[in-house]
């Protein structure tokens, strides 16, 4: 390979990551080089996602759109909107089409309203209320963050203003670009040729022309670079034997496409990356400190093993919950608002295990994925919360617990 070859497979792993994380990129700030390399390899990088991934790739001039379509689509982040707010986000893209170049918060309410109380199969929404107002807001910000909607004058004066709104008062005035909101819906199958919301997804629908190991294929490739591990027992019996007899193809195509390292062992595999899939706890936080402790603690129960999916019954982990307690309480004396004890360590810490795909309920207890070795803690390091230089299922020697921190360094906000 020549300098300038090894030059363009650089660039180009460049851009795929960059849409990996950002599947829609706007020529704006630190995405202007981006948006030049794309189309200088747009030709290259529309075979190597339809080829590895089965995913379309969008090229103008000013903005970059990966129709990103997840294989597994039940895992949430941590701040995921929640049902409400992702049914608003998607009728605010509809109200948006009969708005002009600029709208108001008021407007989109009233467009909202009349909208909801036409179709009786919608919740209706009601301006009146203040969680929907609230709700209305969030994702009139994300709309924003995605470059659908752009505030008018000074970002600080927005948020004042979309405050007020919440507050019953205020308005707040936006731009709207209607090009980028036309490429926002990234379903396979159009809403209008599917009879639930089950059928968006379904990538088997889109997958016509393509041979039986393509799909295979690209379902893997789908898992490894969208979700933070994948594990074989989770996988139908056929795509863990094309995995297993195809791995060393698959890995290339992710090191060579990614720049980055995949780490595979007998529970499964995994990009490194944190930039990528790699997963982090949310910001320092009572919460999310109790559940860095109960990670450490819960990875104990395997003792010198991988937890690989060690089952933990209910009286044994309310007796961790009460060690983490006991741990928590030298540094701060609430969670949440609550004086600390084992069933407010295990209310407010064991969801955030669960929602990072880290724990799962199980009849009887919660079952410890092999993935939740990695937050257990290392000598003279404390808490394992990055992932730099570290192994996909930890260390199996080390165990002991994470440093506790002073109590300047923990928001008991959450």
């Amino acid at each position: 390979m020549t300098g300038r070859s090894r030059e363009a497979a650089f660039e180009r792993s460049q851009i795929i990551r960059a849409l990996l994380v950002h599947p829609l990129l706007h020529r704006r700030g630190r995405h202007i080089r981006t948006l030049d390399l794309a189309r200088r390899h747009q030709a290259e990088l529309r075979r190597w996602f339809d080829h590895h991934l089965g995913w379309q790739l969008h090229v103008e001039r000013d903005r970059l759109r990966l129709f990103k379509i997840p294989e597994a689509p039940g895992r949430q982040d941590i701040e995921a909107p929640t049902a409400r707010q992702s049914a608003l986000y998607c009728l605010l893209l509809a109200v948006l089409e009969d708005c002009g170049r600029q709208t108001v918060i008021s407007e989109l309410a009233e467009k909202l309203t009349a909208v909801t109380a036409t179709h009786t199969a919608l919740r209706r929404f009601d301006a009146t209320v203040h969680r929907e107002r609230f709700d209305l807001v969030a994702m009139v910000r994300l709309l924003s963050r995605h470059g659908v909607l752009t505030p008018t004058g000074e970002a600080g004066t927005a948020r004042e203003q979309e405050k007020e709104y919440v507050a019953g008062s205020g308005d707040a005035l936006y731009d709207v670009d209607h090009r980028t909101a036309s490429l926002m819906l990234a379903t396979p199958v159009a809403p209008a040729q599917v009879g639930g919301p089950d059928e968006l997804l379904d990538t088997l629908r889109t997958g016509q022309g393509r041979t039986a190991d393509e799909m295979t294929r690209q379902a893997l490739m789908r898992q490894l670079v969208d979700e933070p591990v994948l594990y074989f027992d989770d996988l139908p019996g056929e795509q863990r034997d094309y995995f297993l007899a195809h791995t060393d193809e698959l890995l290339a195509a992710l090191r060579l496409g990614l720049d980055t390292r995949v780490e595979v062992r007998a529970e499964g595999a995994a990009i490194i990356d944190e930039e990528l899939t790699d997963l982090e706890f949310p910001k320092t936080s009572a919460p999310s400190f109790a559940a860095l402790v109960l990670a450490d603690r819960l990875c104990g129960e395997a003792g010198s093993r991988s937890p690989r999916r060690t089952f933990v019954p209910h009286p044994r982990l309310l007796e961790l919950t009460a060690e983490v307690a006991a741990d928590l309480l030298k540094v701060i004396t609430s969670i949440n608002g609550h004086p600390i004890d084992a069933i407010r360590v295990k209310e407010a810490a064991l969801p955030i295990l669960i929602q990072l795909g880290l724990a799962e309920h199980v009849s009887g207890g919660i079952r410890i994925r092999p993935g939740l070795a990695r937050y257990r803690a290392r000598p003279g390091l404390g808490a394992r919360q990055g992932a730099e230089n570290l192994m996909l299922f930890g260390a199996h020697d080390l165990s002991i617990s994470p440093a506790l921190p002073s109590e300047d360094d923990i928001d008991d906000t959450l």
